[in-house]
Order: structure tokens, then C-alpha cells, then sequence
């Protein structure tokens, strides 16, 4: 690194404070050849990592390198007041729009490296979700009943990179939830059956709340997904961001939202004292796997080079290699049982398959 840049933090450090940008640049290194650049004034820096380990005790080191240029002014702000500043609705917001930026620009990085592995990373994902979800489920009988056993066949699987792909590519994609919002009842809509509710590539002026129904999400007229759990909000990137909006949502039968605008986004953050924070963490969340998520896709990038260079590429390499892993942990999870032949694995292992 030359002397016109100064590394605020690197990769695997620990979070030890955040920055408040007072004007420039901060260019965040997701990878050596990944990068993206966050602009502007008055800017809240860093904060994923200090929100993961805090706000949902996971003990999150760095994520990325962040480094400025001399020209930019920037200062550090201690963890203490980090988090003091999140009961206050000018600094949460200022931190949910940075992360929302971020998710963003990541997201664009992961979409620029799937287009090089277009057929095989969509087989790898799946396998990998699946060997995820699996785990997930034995983890939480593993909560409920806590057997030895359980926990001693957990640790051995959940080390491996296929997890870590799967849980990256299946968190990643969760939608952002809030608990209840009862008390804004007066900003709830109701829509009939085939309204369309946003609209793709339209400028977001509001974002929404679901309280019932179901809402079709469609990209370019192809439906991909539905979303019916109440609490799920949508539109939340397009309001922060003033960015188009990426997805058409059309009411699948009669829908109820909460309704909220930029004009009433104050107002009902203080209504609803947890909600910005509740959204702020979503975001987090969110550029954490993105940033796994990246990792795992230029891992995948490197095995098919690695195949062409040492004669010729074959077809799926990674996928080959998580469908081994899969088949693996699938097969010693049927051997387990054998020995224990209890009910809730079986009825995992049979989910595991389809």
C-alpha cells in the first residue's frame, strides 16, 4: 500500500471501533481483487462487525480491509459510543444506509463473479443449502434435547466449507423480519388480490411492513418468490438508497402492510422504539454473508481455473466436490441413526433428500 492511502482497519482483526467519515472516501476490500467504494459526508464506517459481535453476540472480526486516502478526514468513534449512538434516530439511520450501501455494492460483486460460473455455482448453491439446512436442523434438536452425541456429530460437520457456503448463500437470502408492529396500525394499506403494490426499476418512496396475505415477487415478469410471513419487510433497500427498485410485488390475495414513508420514517421509528435497530441488524447480517458469499464464489472460481490449467475443465468441479460432501455427512448421519433410531433424524434425513 502506497503512502497516499491509510489502512483504517484489515481483514480478520478484531472490531475494536468504528469511524465517522466526515468527508471523503472509504474503499473496502472484500477480497484482492474484489473492492467497492463508500462516498460522502458525515458517514458512520465499520460498523457490521461491531453490530454482529454486540448487538447478537457472535464475535465478528473484520470482514474486509478498509483503507482512505489523505484527503479524506475521518476519525475514530469508540465502541461505547457506537452503540450509545443507536438509541438515537440520526445516527441508526445514518448506519442502516452506509450497510444498505454496502449490501448493495456487494451484491453486485457477487452477481459480476456468478456470471462466470453460470450453470455449476447454481447446482453448488443448492447442494450447499442443503447440507446447511440439515445441520441447522440437528443443531436445533441439539437445543432442545442436548445429547452428546448430537452435539459431538455437529462439531465434526459444521467446520467444513460446504456449511459455511450453504448458511452464507441461506442467510443471506432470509428476508428482513420485525416483531410486532401493532401500534402503527394507522399506516396499514390493504390491498386487493392482483395489485401491484412497487414496481420494478421505479424509484422507492416508501417501504412496507407485511401483516397479512401473500405477495408474488417477480424480476423481469418471471415469478421468484412469494413472501407471506408476517413482519417481513420489503422495499427497505429502494427507501434508503432513492435506488430503483430491483423487483415488481403484486398482492397474491387480499395483503395488509404497514405502510412507511420517508416523511413518516422518524415518526414511526420512535412508535416502535426496536425497529430501526431490528433493521439495521438485518442489513448487518446481510453484508456479513455477502462478504462469505464472495469467498465462497472466488473459491469456486479458483478450482475451475485450477481445473483448465491441469488439462482441461471439467464439467462442475465444485459442485462434484460438495455433492461428495453432501453424501458424506448424509451417509454418517444414517449410520448415527441406525444407532439411535430416533424419530426427528429421520425425518430430517428424509427432508435432507429431496
Amino acid at each position: 500500500m502506497t503512502n497516499t492511502f491509510i489502512k483504517l482497519y484489515s481483514i480478520s482483526e478484531e472490531p475494536e471501533s468504528s469511524f465517522l467519515l466526515n468527508e471523503g472516501t472509504v474503499y473496502f476490500y472484500a477480497s484482492d481483487n474484489d473492492k467497492y467504494a463508500i462516498k460522502g459526508k458525515n458517514l458512520v464506517i465499520g460498523a457490521t462487525e461491531i453490530i454482529m459481535t454486540h448487538l447478537l453476540d457472535t464475535g465478528t472480526k473484520r470482514i474486509e480491509t478498509a483503507i482512505t486516502d489523505r484527503e479524506s478526514t475521518i476519525k475514530k468513534l469508540s465502541i461505547e459510543k457506537f452503540l450509545a449512538g443507536m438509541d438515537s434516530y440520526s445516527f441508526a439511520i445514518n448506519v442502516s444506509m452506509v450497510i444498505a450501501k454496502q449490501v448493495m455494492l456487494t451484491n453486485g460483486i457477487i452477481n459480476k463473479n456468478l456470471n462466470q460460473l453460470t450453470g455449476e455455482v447454481n447446482k453448488n448453491r443448492e447442494l450447499s443449502i442443503r447440507y446447511f439446512v440439515v445441520m441447522d436442523r440437528l443443531k436445533a434438536e441439539y437445543n432442545k434435547r442436548k445429547l452428546p452425541w448430537l452435539n459431538e456429530f455437529i462439531k465434526k460437520f459444521e467446520t467444513s466449507l460446504v456449511y459455511k457456503r450453504g448458511e452464507a448463500f441461506y442467510r443471506s437470502s432470509e428476508p428482513t423480519k420485525i416483531s410486532a408492529t401493532t401500534n402503527l396500525s394507522d399506516k396499514m394499506v390493504e390491498y386487493p388480490i392482483n395489485t401491484v403494490i412497487c414496481e420494478e426499476d421505479t424509484r422507492g418512496e416508501e417501504m412496507f411492513i407485511l401483516q397479512s396475505g401473500a405477495i408474488d415477487v417477480k424480476i423481469k415478469g418471471n415469478r421468484v418468490a412469494t413472501i407471506d410471513d408476517s413482519g417481513t419487510i420489503f422495499g427497505e433497500m429502494a427507501l434508503l438508497l432513492n435506488e430503483p427498485r430491483t423487483a415488481t410485488l403484486t398482492a397474491k390475495n387480499s395483503v395488509v402492510v404497514t405502510k412507511i414513508t420517508r416523511e413518516n420514517l422518524k415518526e414511526i421509528a420512535e412508535k416502535q422504539a426496536d425497529f430501526l435497530k431490528e433493521l439495521t441488524v438485518s442489513l448487518a447480517k446481510k453484508h456479513y454473508y455477502n462478504i462469505i458469499k464472495i469467498e465462497s464464489t472466488n473459491h469456486t472460481l479458483i478450482e475451475k481455473a485450477m481445473e483448465i490449467e491441469l488439462g482441461g475443465e471439467k464439467k462442475s468441479p465444485g459442485s462434484h466436490k460438495t455433492e461428495i460432501e453432501l453424501s458424506g455427512m448424509i451417509s454418517s448421519l444414517e449410520d448415527l441413526n441406525r444407532q439411535k433410531n430416533t424419530d426427528y433424524i429421520k425425518e430430517i434425513l428424509g427432508d435432507g433428500k429431496s
